[in-house]
């Protein structure tokens, strides 16, 4: 069948109808349900003005219709694998469901890891937060830290688990917040706040692998970072520079920041008595 870009006003040809991309300019559109049939009306979804295409829904949106748990499993594979075509079907209409996903991935992913490192790796780590609480200026810290990270009563745990997904929802939302504010300084978002937290949301997936101690949670940070400049990318509907360039300033900022402060504080510390 034959359809027109409302954008640069090419007529293509494609075998599918709903939303898609025009393959000359790349910009969303709509092909309607009538085949061989190019909409002129005012209201056509090919128009512009005509609102953005509307987007199938990840699986996890269609958990309802899908099921729960095959819906989770589908979304985190897609996200894990084939993340572009995640990124593309997901609606930015559904933030609470984002939300719900991200928050369930991270949250069960940092408790088991927490749990693993309480009960069976504190006789490797315990030794090493002694030695360092024996001896200098930061010695009570470590202390403290040592107790606190290998606390295993039933009150630690409870509490460990109550203040999970609260501490990730923040997360979520500060990180969804300053990666929208690069965006919208670099002139990439393109499609407002609700896709830059889509695709904050479902790139954090990867955080799976806080369950592991140790490595897993460097791998996840990794990953993840490099599926939100994928999500961007997807999302806003913008380039792959473009998208990258958002999510890694707000690091390239932090890294300055810190080692500014650290020169300060270098400065400090010389004008002091010896």
């Amino acid at each position: 069948m034959l359809a027109r870009c409302p954008s640069c006003r090419n007529t293509f040809s494609t075998d599918r109808t709903g939303p898609q991309d025009c393959p000359v300019c790349k910009k969303p559109l709509v092909v309607p349900e009538a085949p061989g049939v190019v909409p002129t009306s005012a209201q056509s979804p090919l128009q512009p003005g005509a609102g953005p295409p509307a987007e199938q829904g990840t699986p996890w949106e269609r958990r309802v219709e899908l099921g729960a748990w095959h819906a989770y499993l589908d979304t985190l594979v897609q996200a894990l694998f084939e993340p572009g075509q995640l990124f593309r079907s997901a609606r930015l209409d559904r933030g609470a469901a984002q939300t719900g996903f991200a928050v369930l991935t991270v949250g069960a992913a940092w408790f088991v890891g927490q749990m693993l490192d309480r009960f069976f790796l504190r006789q490797w780590t315990q030794p090493l937060f002694e030695k360092l609480g024996g001896s200098g200026a930061m010695g009570p810290f470590w202390q403290k830290l040592a107790a606190a990270g290998h606390d295993t009563s039933a009150r630690a745990i409870i509490l460990l688990a109550v203040l999970t997904p609260l501490v990730v929802l923040i997360g979520l939302y500060l990180n969804a917040g300053v990666t929208h504010v690069a965006a919208v300084l670099l002139g990439q978002a393109k499609r407002g706040f609700a896709a830059t937290f889509a695709a904050c949301a479902y790139a954090c997936a990867p955080l799976l692998l806080l369950a592991i101690p140790g490595c897993g949670s460097i791998v996840g940070t990794v990953w993840t970072i490099v599926l939100t400049g994928v999500g961007l990318k997807e999302t806003h509907r913008i380039a792959p520079g473009g998208a990258a360039a958002a999510v890694i300033a707000p690091y390239v900022l932090l890294c300055c920041a810190a080692c500014a402060l650290g020169l300060l504080l270098g400065m400090a510390a010389r004008g002091l008595p010896q």
